[in-house]
This record gives structure tokens, C-alpha cells and sequence, in this order.
């Protein structure tokens, strides 16, 4: 084993596949990659192929069907590492299956991408049918706040949007809230919120998986506003939460 290889930990790798290294852990194990053998296998040992994935959660296979045998992955599949293949399907199960897991894709998804192929599911039923008792929905809040740290209760109160429930998901083995929302049209809504390594940056617009998103980090957190298509509605929603989570 290398010297390099050594200085590497699984941990390390991890972090680099799962794109939370920082520059300097990335650009140091990009230059290893290229003449340590040793290396490489062990970056494949923590990868699962995405071609297995994407058959064993085929829409037409959900029924009684077990899932394939999955190998180990050979040079030029495309393929995801094992730590976010899991929490994927522990927290967003079976449902996300039109989603992020049966596309292909060159690198894997970021949280905001599986977050919003899980969210473009929701329809106002989906919301309403789940709706929490609101002494539930604060245990989980406190759950959350326990674990991470950060403190939500702020955003159950935001003019335009009617809060009805809150759910602890997980992405990369760290808790991600979901706080779930009707819009005053019935337009599902979505508050998320995950630790991050990512330094503080501003409101972001997009679109994701066909909704508007507007996302930014502050303090070590990642947070994320996603539903329907008018991204300055989700920017004046993510205006507004900001604000009330600064001032809690």
C-alpha cells in the first residue's frame, strides 16, 4: 500500500464520492488516482452500480420481485456510492423510483436533486392525507433540533403558505428535515433543511426535477424552499423563513 493510499481514509473517500470533500481533499485524491491502483479499488469498493439500481427499481418490477444480485462495479459503468444508495432508499423507499435512481447520470445526485425528485411525487392530496397533529409535528421538530442543532419552529408560521407536518428524512447518514406545506392554491410546498460542509452563500433560484427552487446555506446549514413552477414564489417564501428563523 502507497503512502498516499494510507493518508487516505474510507471516510475521506466517501466524502470525495459523495461531493462534500473540500478542494484540497479533492484535487489530493485526484492526483493519488492517477498512479495508485490500490486506491482506485477501494474508491470502487465503496460505489454500487447504478445499472442494477435502475433495474431493481423499475416501475414494472415493484411487485413481488427481489432485487438482482449486484456485482462489483467494473471501469465505465456509471455507478453511486453505497452510503447514499442507502440513505436514498431507507428515507425516500420505493416511491422514488421515477425519479433521480432510474436516470442516468454521470455523477450522483446532490441533496437538493434527490429532494426534489422525492418532492415532484406530492400532489395536494398527498399533503393533506398526512397532515400532523401540530403536538406531533413540534416532538419532531425537537427531535431535529436535538440531533442538528437547528432550531425550526419559526417556519411553521409564514403568510401564504398553511404548514402541515414535519418528517426527519435522511441523506448521506445526516438527518434532512422535510417541513411540508399548502400553498393558499394548494400547491405543495416543501421546507428542507440539512447540515452542510458548504460555506455560507445566498439565495439560489433553479428549477429541479420541473419546480422552482430557492436554496442558500447559512452558519453551517443547508436550506431549501421547493414547489410549484414560480420561482419567485419560492424566493419570496425562502425570503420570508429566513427572516423569521434569524429573528427566533
Amino acid at each position: 500500500m502507497t503512502k498516499a493510499n494510507e493518508s487516505i481514509s474510507d471516510e475521506e473517500l466517501t466524502a470525495y464520492l459523495d461531493q462534500e470533500a473540500d478542494a484540497q481533499l479533492a484535487d489530493r485524491i485526484d492526483r493519488a488516482l492517477e498512479t495508485d491502483q490500490e486506491l482506485s479499488r477501494r474508491l470502487d469498493s465503496l460505489m454500487l452500480p447504478m445499472d442494477a439500481l435502475r433495474e431493481a427499481f423499475a416501475i414494472e418490477r415493484l411487485g413481488p420481485a427481489s432485487l438482482p444480485v449486484i456485482e462489483r462495479p467494473t471501469p465505465g459503468r456509471t455507478a453511486m456510492p453505497l452510503r447514499l444508495v442507502a440513505s436514498v432508499v431507507l428515507a425516500f423507499g420505493i416511491g422514488i423510483s421515477g425519479g433521480y435512481l432510474l436516470q442516468p447520470q454521470a455523477t450522483a445526485p446532490g441533496w437538493i436533486d434527490v429532494v426534489a425528485s422525492y418532492q415532484s411525487l406530492y400532489m395536494t392530496e398527498t399533503v393533506v392525507q398526512t397532515t400532523q397533529d401540530p403536538e406531533v409535528a413540534q416532538g419532531v421538530l425537537a427531535q431535529f433540533q436535538t440531533r442538528s442543532g437547528v432550531e425550526l419552529s419559526a417556519a411553521t408560521s409564514v403568510e401564504g403558505l398553511d404548514f402541515r407536518r414535519a418528517q426527519v428524512l435522511g441523506f448521506n447518514n445526516k438527518p434532512l428535515m422535510q417541513m411540508a406545506y399548502l400553498g393558499e392554491d394548494g400547491t405543495p410546498f416543501a421546507l428542507c433543511v440539512i447540515k452542510t460542509a458548504n460555506a455560507d452563500s445566498a439565495f439560489s433560484d433553479r428549477m429541479a426535477q420541473g419546480l422552482a427552487a430557492t436554496s442558500w446555506v447559512s452558519d453551517g446549514v443547508g436550506y431549501l424552499v421547493i414547489g410549484g413552477a414560480d420561482q419567485a414564489r419560492t424566493r419570496a417564501f425562502a425570503e420570508e423563513m429566513k427572516t423569521r428563523l434569524e429573528r427566533s
